[in-house]
């Protein structure tokens, strides 16, 4: 692959993890203002955070990423959202 597509595939790849962390906090903001944390909505809307999630990782390794830098991303993202869920409860 070319070094400049390299590049955007970067660029992409920050791009979709701010979006998932922003997903992930509106949906948390959404479960906790509704009051609706029942088991039945929290896991609909966990499974599908989960499939859109796999979907972007699975993209990301098509354009070529590396595993590392996926797997760092991933404990980034997952750092961030634990650190944030315990600041909201």
């Amino acid at each position: 692959m070319e070094k400049k597509k390299i590049g955007i595939s970067y660029i992409y790849m920050i791009v979709a993890a701010i979006g998932m962390l922003l997903l992930a906090f509106g949906l948390l903001g959404y479960i906790s203002l509704v009051e609706s944390s029942t088991t039945t909505n929290f896991l609909l809307t966990f499974a599908g955070f989960l499939i859109l999630v796999h979907y972007i990782y699975h993209l990301e390794k098509k354009t070529g990423v590396s595993n590392k830098l996926i797997w760092i991303k991933s404990g980034l993202l997952i750092l961030s959202l634990l650190i944030f869920t315990y600041s909201f409860y």
